[in-house]
C-alpha cells in the first residue's frame, strides 16, 4: 500500500495535545503526503469520528490516532464499529500520558520519526485486541481489562482529575493508596484450561501487551501476537506483601512468581465478581461496576 493521506485523530486534552497541531503544521510539509486533522471535542468523541472517516476513507489513506491509550482505544471502537470489510487498518502516534501499547511495541514517541514510519509502512501488521462482553456493555482494548484493585486506581484518578500526571511510579502511588479501600471480592473463573476459583482476590487483570498503568510491567511475557489472553489474578496480601511485589515489579519483573499471585494464558476466560467491582479498559473507567466478564481476542490490521 502506497500512502498518499494521513487522517489523524487528534486528542488535544491529552498530556501534550495543546501542542501537537503546530507540530504537525511544521512536521508534515516534509513529506509528500496531504493530511487532514479531526480534534476530539469530549468524550468518545474520537470513537464517533473514526467510524464516520471509515466510510469516507480512500485506500491510499490512513487513519491516525493521536493521543495516548485511551484515544487509540476510543478510534479502534470506531473503526470495529463501522465493520468495514476489509478491515480498516489503523495507525498510532503516542503523545498521552500512559502510552503502553507504544510502550509495548517499542514505537517511537519522536513526531517525525512516527510520521515516516506510518508512510513507509506497506502493509498491515496484525496485532491481538481484547474484545469484553460485561454486564456493562462490550469493551474494547489494546492492552487491559481489569477489575478490582486497578479500577479502583482509575476511579480515584477520574474524580480527582489526576490521570493526565499518571505515569509508573504515580500509578504505583495510587496503588498504593487505593489498596487500604479496595475490598476483597470472589472470584469465579473458566478458561480453556479449567475452572478455577478465589475467594478473597485483589484484582483480576486480562492482558494483551506486557504494560499497563503508565509503564508498569504487569505481565512481562504478555505478547500482542499470539492469539491469547494472560490472565492475572492478585490475592489478599499484606501491606508488606503488597510492597514486597511493587518492588519487585519496578526491578526484576519476577513478580508472577509470588505465591498470591497467579497467570493463566489462555483462548479466553469468562469470569463471575461478588460482589461487582469497578473496572478500567486501558486506563479507562467502566460505564458501570462489573460483575460479569467475558474475554478473548480478535486480530485488526495496524500500521506500525
Amino acid at each position: 500500500m502506497n500512502v498518499k493521506h494521513l487522517v489523524f485523530i487528534v486528542n488535544k486534552f491529552s498530556r501534550n495535545g495543546g501542542s501537537i497541531i503546530s507540530k504537525l503544521e511544521r512536521v508534515m510539509p516534509l513529506f509528500e503526503c496531504t493530511y487532514d486533522v479531526h480534534i476530539t471535542r469530549y468524550p468518545k468523541h474520537a470513537t464517533e469520528l473514526s467510524e464516520s472517516l471509515v466510510k469516507e476513507r480512500k485506500q491510499d489513506s490512513i487513519i491516525v490516532a493521536v493521543g495516548g491509550d485511551g484515544t487509540l482505544n476510543e478510534v479502534l471502537t470506531g473503526l470495529l464499529n463501522a465493520d468495514s470489510k476489509p478491515l480498516t487498518p489503523l495507525a498510532y502516534i503516542p503523545i498521552g500520558s500512559g502510552n503502553d501499547f507504544a510502550r509495548s511495541l517499542q514505537l517511537s514517541f519522536n513526531l517525525k520519526e512516527s510520521i515516516h514510519k506510518i508512510i513507509n509502512t506497506t502493509s498491515s501488521t496484525y496485532l491481538d485486541v481484547l474484545i469484553g462482553e460485561s454486564n456493562s456493555g462490550n469493551i474494547v482494548a489494546v492492552n487491559s481489562i481489569g477489575v478490582g484493585l486497578d479500577g479502583m486506581v482509575i476511579n480515584s484518578l477520574e474524580k480527582n482529575k489526576n490521570k493526565q500526571r499518571i505515569g509508573k511510579f504515580s500509578y504505583l502511588a495510587s496503588v498504593i493508596s487505593a489498596y487500604f479501600s479496595q475490598k476483597t471480592f470472589s472470584l469465579e473463573i473458566l478458561t480453556d484450561k479449567g475452572t478455577y476459583t478465589y475467594k478473597q482476590s485483589l484484582l483480576a487483570v486480562c492482558t494483551n501487551n506486557t504494560f499497563f498503568g503508565g509503564g508498569i510491567p504487569i505481565h512481562p511475557n504478555a505478547l500482542s501476537t499470539d492469539g491469547m489472553v494472560d490472565l492475572v489474578i492478585a490475592e489478599k496480601v499484606s501491606f508488606f506483601e503488597l510492597l514486597t511485589i511493587l518492588f519487585s515489579i519496578l526491578t526484576n519483573q519476577k513478580h508472577l512468581q509470588h505465591k498470591k499471585l497467579h497467570s493463566y494464558r489462555t483462548a479466553f476466560c469468562n469470569l463471575t465478581i461478588t460482589p461487582s467491582q469497578y473496572g478500567q479498559h486501558d486506563g479507562e473507567l467502566i460505564s458501570q461496576k462489573v460483575d460479569q466478564l467475558s474475554v478473548k481476542t480478535i486480530k485488526h490490521p495496524f500500521f506500525i
